[in-house]
């Protein structure tokens, strides 16, 4: 197995009939060389958890933060979350590979902030990975006697994340392209997040039921949920529109071909009206135009996906009408 100064990276590959773990190391001459070690199992699933034992429990190094990241990766790759954590220990990797988990304190990652150069919220994002590993490691891996603490930048303030009505009026006024029209519509009117809008295709607009199915076929259903939504009247008129002009099966579509990202046309928009906003803050104006209606927090959360209210009620129930209401015309009422 590799020593801790090189890349821990490993593939479980088919190999004479069966399985084997094959990792890379630079050889002598500096020159990077495959190697190759069979394993027992005789199918995919098994090989896969055969590989990750070996690779945890083979290695005599010592256990310094780029093998506990490493380990601890190899046990979430089915999460959703898996890529952006693997690409955020891309980031952190020169600075913390061959630290030793137990000379992490809090002039280290203040050190490792200031080398960052890049915003507190993306520090803690990625601070917190490592306290999440760290503590993996604790529990599954070499056993650490106690879990080590990581420093972190304090939370960034929350912004407004609605428009009230007059700056979404400014803003929609400076989106140019007629995708970005439609999407902001879409995304007003269903609150559904930015990849379910951009991977939503015609066949899952049903014009005469007036739904909208959210969730692609194949979709593993993860904590953010997709939904079903009723089309709304004054989406239908930009759906019919679009669907009457379509080049392709992409709903969101320029020059017959899917929009992957739509964030270029909200800055570009932002820029030209001064109102800052971006495609998850429609999802969040249409909830609270929805909450200030007086739409029951329970039929929101359903509309929005969420798997009950309690997320619903803390980030929107202060915009309903009557909330709280009861509480204050109690105040000087006598028994």
């Amino acid at each position: 197995m590799p020593s801790n100064e090189q890349e821990l990276d490993y593939a479980v590959q088919q190999f004479r009939g069966g399985y084997a773990l094959v990792w890379w190391e630079n050889g002598e001459d500096g020159e990077r060389k495959r190697r190759r070690r069979q394993l027992d199992a005789q199918d995919r699933p098994s090989a896969e958890a055969e590989a990750r034992q070996v690779w945890e429990n083979g290695d005599d190094s010592p256990w310094t933060v780029g093998r506990v990241m490493t380990g601890y990766l190899a046990t979430i790759t089915e999460k959703p979350s898996h890529g952006r954590r693997k690409d955020a220990w891309k980031a952190m990797k020169t600075f913390w590979e061959n630290v030793d988990p137990f000379l992490i304190d809090e002039p280290m990652a203040k050190a490792y902030m200031k080398l960052r150069k890049v915003g507190p919220s993306t520090v803690r994002y990625e601070l917190m990975q490592l306290s999440t590993a760290l503590g993996w490691a604790t529990s599954n891996g070499p056993k650490f006697e106690k879990r080590v603490k990581v420093w972190l930048p304090q939370a960034a303030e929350a912004k407004r994340r609605h428009l009230n009505h007059k700056d979404f009026d400014k803003f929609f006024e400076a989106v140019r392209a007629e995708h970005a029209r439609l999407y902001v519509m879409i995304g007003l009117y269903t609150m559904a997040r930015p990849t379910a809008i951009l991977q939503l295709t015609w066949d899952r607009v049903d014009f005469m039921r007036r739904q909208i199915d959210f969730t692609p076929p194949g979709h593993v259903r993860t904590s953010k949920r997709r939904t079903i939504v009723p089309i709304a009247d004054d989406l239908l008129v930009w759906l019919q529109r679009a669907y009457n002009g379509r080049t392709c099966e992409s709903v969101i579509e320029r020059g017959g071909a899917p929009i992957a990202c739509i964030k270029k046309a909200f800055q570009a928009a932002t820029e030209r009206s001064g109102v800052y906003a971006t495609p998850y803050t429609l999802r969040h104006t249409g909830a609270v135009w929805a909450a200030e209606a007086g739409v029951s927090m329970p039929k929101l959360a359903q509309f929005m996906g969420h798997d009950d209210d309690r997320t619903t009620q803390k980030h929107y129930a202060r915009f309903s009408p009557e909330f709280l209401t009861d509480v204050a015309n109690t105040i000087r009422r006598r028994a």
